[in-house]
């Protein structure tokens, strides 16, 4: 999955001209934290009760990272 997420940013900030490409993700998911960490990401910080969770049954918090060219 990283190598895919750092080839469309790399492809966005390259070709396309992007100056800012954003990732969200649920807080508590640890494996989705570490893609943007490992790339590069700037962590932004934590919306809380942001979104509802995958199943549907609470609110969780999303953390938002950001890298800028």
């Amino acid at each position: 999955m990283i190598e895919a997420v750092k080839k469309l940013a790399d492809f966005g900030l390259n070709n396309i001209k992007f100056r800012r490409i954003e990732i969200r993700c649920e807080s508590t998911n640890l494996k989705s934290r570490a893609i943007p960490e490992k790339l590069g990401f700037v962590f932004e910080g934590t919306l809380r009760n942001d979104d509802l969770s995958a199943d549907g049954s609470k609110l969780t918090d999303t953390c938002f990272y950001s890298i800028i060219k």
